[in-house]
């Protein structure tokens, strides 16, 4: 009777762990190239990625944790919406960064100007994804929210922050290459952890503009320098001993080149776990 009675208790909490003790991460692709340009989001909820837009880099972040689920989110938008605004600004700065061997200053280079209503558009599809997701969550109960996104998936993650806030609980926040990344912050205070991967730009240790993120000219997130004392986290760069020839204007940002992630190991400044 008492192995039976274990056993069922067992049985019990096992149970509870399994409703109760998920985890949820939202992965949030950003723009899919130019042959889907037109294409604007549905803002639908998906439970695995859609277009392989991930490179299975999400199964490395995946397996950083235990009992989470994961869903996506598609982010792209038209590239109007991005600081290049057309595709001839985008060939002009390809172009131009090709003969910058030596130069770091991205000023007349990179088109780095903010564009705020095309990242304000984002935004609030973002808070649409959002409301799609309150409803999953109605039925299958989460203790946190972790957020990945990249590129164009950071405005449309800070619109899912907008919504999701006042009910839910914020874990981690992982920011891959973010375009627009000055543009608008949130409350960093909100999450336990904020990370933003990209390559080094516009300090005195950046790399030559020839080998920078010319895709989304990586400049910080707002309020990533000033994080508050509650939340760890910080910018974290494409390592020095990364191969130069995977790096440049479009191997700086796509995630087919984001092998160095793998590199980040446990005692360095970036890495994360559950």
């Amino acid at each position: 009777m008492a192995n039976k009675f274990q056993v069922l208790l067992i049985t019990f909490f096992v149970g509870c762990f399994q409703l109760f003790g998920q985890d949820l991460l939202i992965f949030i692709n950003g723009y899919r190239g130019p042959k889907h340009n037109s294409e604007l989001p549905d803002n639908q909820l998906n439970l695995k990625d859609p277009s392989g837009y991930w490179y299975h880099l999400d199964d490395t972040i995946i397996n950083r944790f235990t009992s989470t689920t994961a869903v996506y989110f598609d982010a792209h938008h038209p590239l109007s919406t991005s600081t290049h605004r057309t595709t001839l600004r985008v060939a002009k700065s390809y172009l131009f960064s090709r003969f910058c061997w030596l130069r770091k200053d991205s000023r007349w280079v990179l088109n780095k100007e903010i564009n705020a209503n095309g990242f304000q558009e984002r935004v609030e599809n973002g808070r649409l994804a959002a409301l799609e997701l309150k409803k999953y969550l109605l039925t299958h109960p989460t203790n946190q929210l972790h957020f990945v996104c990249h590129s164009m998936g950071y405005a449309y993650m800070l619109g899912m922050i907008d919504v999701l806030a006042e009910e839910n609980s914020f874990g981690k926040a992982l920011i891959l290459s973010p375009e627009g990344a000055n543009t608008q912050g949130r409350d960093w205070s909100l999450f336990e952890e904020v990370w933003q991967y990209g390559a080094r730009a516009d300090d005195p240790k950046a790399n030559p503009i020839f080998w920078q993120d010319g895709i989304a000219p990586q400049q910080p997130i707002v309020g990533i320098d000033q994080l508050p004392p509650s939340t760890t986290g910080g910018r974290v760069y494409i390592p020095e001993s990364y191969p130069r020839n995977k790096l440049g204007f479009i191997k700086s940002h796509h995630l087919a080149y984001y092998q160095w992630f793998d590199l980040i190991q446990p005692s360095d400044f970036g890495y994360f776990k559950q």
